[in-house]
């Protein structure tokens, strides 16, 4: 039985985890947390429990990726500890929702950056700014065609250019701004409860944070991947922390709460009080690479999950097959590609909609996913764990608290069409499972040394 060509290294499987995380979240979430959380101590409190929360996942899912460093990743971790049905709804929304219309949306938002800089004085029409947007999908795609060795290039390219950005804006805040914040602390406090705020930012910090599970989905690809998964997943979530909170602080010193709070835009305020006239063109530049990067990860990553999926008799047999010399799943990624392009015609509001409906509902699988660990510990003591998660069951449960939490939080506080919508789809999923389970029954194929 053949193997796939073990083609990343350690410092590649880092940036991807990087850049799984960094996509443009870190450039308009924080005005909505400042809005609900307007006071130093609180806004920051719940951006390190962000990271804490991360570094909860990365080290329940880096166990996990060390003990079975399969294509499919985090599929495989929910299929072993919870069997075909759980597993198949995580990957129904991922197929249709989560991965398909977000790269549809950040590809989208990519071309809007790019149209901006290139051609400043030029509106693009509906039809030019999808146009481009599709052609990056297709592009992208292409590459990843040629070889995952090839897509992980790009996205280091592009992962390197993220931190040199990023970077920029955090000494420009942080070493050279002398100035005073531009506007004071709101006068007026928002009147709801701070448990009931704290609990409606976790969903736009955790989702900032999200991502370090692209690595696992390409796990066959990795050197040596026992050990320098686990190593990336932890590097990556804790250098992603640390700039984060960078960012944050360079903002608040520059702007204030409130300021981040009011502006539409605050990092396009921060690039133009800092870096004066070419500040906005930078900021232009540094979110349409940062939103390529984003979408490079996932598209190169994500089709890992199809080849998963058809090898376990969940898709067609064609998904499933890996070019022998690149590595490269070659029709999963014409799938996905297929599916971004026409959610590129659907409205925004829309995918705007859809996604954050499917965002909660993946939280589900997060507390799955430490919950699995848990039960693969007791029932499957013989498995090879080269990298054991510290102070167990420590991060694995806090994990999953932590994943329950959200869940139950935003069924309470969340509007009713966005948690509704979302276990709409699972609802949906769970009805298609078994017809769909017999259409592709036999249709299991084990190949390149990945085994299923």
């Amino acid at each position: 039985m053949k193997q796939v060509p073990k083609q990343l290294s350690l410092l590649d499987a880092t940036l991807l985890v990087m850049g799984g995380i960094i996509g443009v979240g870190i450039f308009f979430k924080p005005a909505g947390v400042a809005a609900l959380l307007p006071e130093p101590g609180p806004y920051f409190g719940m951006w390190i429990l962000g990271a804490l929360a991360a570094l909860a996942g990365a080290m329940t899912f880096a166990e996990l990726a060390g003990t079975l460093p399969r294509s499919g990743g985090w599929f495989v971790f929910i299929h072993k500890g919870f069997g075909p049905l759980a597993a198949f709804l995580f990957a129904w929304i991922v197929l249709l929702v989560i991965s398909t219309g977000a790269c549809a949306g950040v590809a989208d938002f990519c071309a809007q950056q790019w149209w901006r800089l290139l051609a400043p004085d030029h509106t693009p029409s509906f039809v030019e700014r999808r146009g481009l947007a599709g052609a990056l999908i297709l592009g992208v795609s292409a590459c990843a065609w040629r070889g995952i060795r090839s897509g992980v290039l790009l996205q280091n390219l592009c992962m390197l250019a993220k931190l040199v950005a990023l970077a920029v804006f955090i000494l420009a805040g942080l070493a050279l701004f002398e100035g005073p914040a531009q506007q004071p602390l709101p006068s007026i406090a928002p009147t709801a409860p701070l448990a009931g705020r704290m609990i409606s930012a976790t969903l736009p910090v955790l989702f900032t944070f999200g991502g370090w599970q692209l690595i696992t989905y390409i796990a066959p690809h990795v050197e040596d991947a026992p050990r320098n998964l686990p190593r990336a997943i932890i590097i990556g979530v804790v250098g992603v922390s640390v700039v984060y909170l960078a960012l944050n602080a360079s903002y608040v010193r520059v702007l204030g709460l409130g300021g981040v709070a009011a502006s539409d835009n605050a990092p396009a305020e921060l690039a133009r009080i800092t870096l004066g006239a070419k500040g906005e063109a930078f900021l232009t530049a540094a979110m349409g690479v940062s939103a390529l990067g984003f979408l490079v990860a996932t598209l190169v990553t994500t089709p890992g999950i199809y080849v998963a999926m058809a090898r376990m008799g969940l898709f067609f047999q064609g998904a499933g097959r890996v070019h022998q010399a690149s590595g490269a799943p070659r029709v999963a990624l014409a799938i996905q590609a297929g599916l971004c392009c026409v959610y590129l015609w659907v409205s925004e509001d829309v995918i705007g909609r859809l996604g954050d409906s499917v965002v909660f509902a993946e939280w589900i699988f997060h507390g799955l996913t430490g919950l699995a660990l848990l039960r693969l510990r007791r029932l499957r003591p013989d498995l090879p764990r080269p990298f054991r998660s510290p102070l167990y069951p420590l991060f694995p449960v806090a994990y999953a608290l932590m994943a329950a939490g959200v869940v139950l939080g935003n069924l309470r506080t969340s509007e009713w069409e966005v948690t509704g919508l979302g276990l709409a789809v699972l609802a949906v999923g769970a009805m298609v499972y078994l017809p769909w389970r017999r259409m592709f029954a036999g249709e299991t194929v084990r190949a390149d040394g990945d085994q299923a």
